[in-house]
């Protein structure tokens, strides 16, 4: 427990310099290091039934458009663990990923990475991913405290939603050897679901997330809660968590606002991009927000006043453009 200790203690400090001094400080502290800008870019989203994949294909389109000498291409993947992977290793060049992912994988004290991840660097916060832990609507499951002995999908290994799962079945005093975990992505927690074969399946994405609205209207779910005090539990020891409320309606026959948990989601990329190159994919994004916001529900729920406050240091071409859009605001 001692990673999560120090963890902690050095993620409160990097948001609060982060958030007091702002983007000039973390630009500061950016390697004056420039490489030539790639003409193919690679953007890591994350799986089909999320809500990352969705926008990264939108993304790209927009990048291809507005930024002079790039050929962008979305490839889908497991999602956060296996993106900053990508990126410290030079596999990829943007990414998605869940803002815990991200700070622990840069401090090096995420669970199973063995050094830092000094290579990740912040373009923008966008939105909260939701915990949704769904069963049946006709299951017997009302708790988080009734998964024990049960099959759980706890999402793809090497994925945000795999850490958050975690998060939730550690904060109700449990663990994976009271249950047994099933590490699938969103369609296949889908099937598994619909051929009886899964008690319980943990979708972490913004709401509502179309893997979820599938499988209410094939078959029909209910969305456990994680009470108040226990979402304070959680947040007292991994603080990037939030409370979230899924607001009544948000899927069919919800009749009531659901209490949970969530992480902000980042857009980061490789630290040796140039300036030049990200500033451009940073602006790009921000001016199609308007646009993009009408057409996906994840761009919707994104703050441009957010956009700067990453956990881990801002690339300069990034910090360039929040200096900028705070002047001319």
């Amino acid at each position: 427990m001692g990673w999560k200790i120090a963890a902690i203690a050095r993620y409160r400090t990097a948001v609060a310099v982060v958030a007091v001094c702002g983007p000039w400080w973390c630009a500061c502290h950016q390697s004056t290091h420039a490489s030539v800008a790639p003409t193919q870019l690679t953007v890591l989203t994350g799986g089909t039934g999320g809500s990352f994949y969705p926008l990264g294909e939108k993304l790209v389109r927009i990048y291809n458009n507005a930024v002079p000498g790039v050929s962008a291409t979305a490839q889908s993947t497991v999602a956060s663990i296996f993106n900053v992977r990508a990126l410290q290793e030079g596999k990829a060049d943007v990414a998605f990923a869940q803002a815990d992912v991200s700070y622990l994988a840069y401090r090096g004290v995420l669970p199973h990475v063995e050094s830092p991840h000094s290579r990740l660097r912040g373009m923008a916060v966008l939105w909260v991913n939701t915990v949704q832990l769904v069963v049946r609507r006709d299951s017997s499951l009302r708790r988080v405290s009734d998964l024990r002995g049960r099959r759980i999908g706890v999402g793809s290994q090497d994925s945000g939603t795999e850490v958050a799962a975690r998060m939730v079945i550690e904060g109700h005093g449990m663990n994976y050897r009271e249950l047994t975990p099933e590490f699938l992505s969103f369609s296949e927690v889908v099937a598994r679901m619909k051929a009886r074969a899964l008690d319980a399946g943990f979708v972490v994405a913004s709401y509502p997330v179309s893997a979820v609205a599938e499988m209410n209207t094939s078959f029909g779910v209910r969305i456990i809660p994680i009470q108040p005090s226990v979402v304070t539990h959680i947040r007292t020891q991994y603080p990037f968590m939030r409370a979230v409320t899924i607001p009544k309606n948000t899927y069919a026959g919800q009749s009531e606002d659901i209490t949970t948990v969530g992480v902000d989601n980042l857009l980061i990329c490789r630290a040796d991009l140039p300036e030049q190159l990200v500033y451009r994919l940073t602006k790009s994004l921000f001016d199609s927000l308007p646009d993009l916001a009408r057409t996906d529900g994840a761009a919707a729920l994104m703050d441009p006043d957010q956009g700067p406050i990453t956990p881990i240091p801002l690339h300069a071409g990034a910090a360039r453009f929040y200096r900028e859009r705070e002047i001319l605001r």
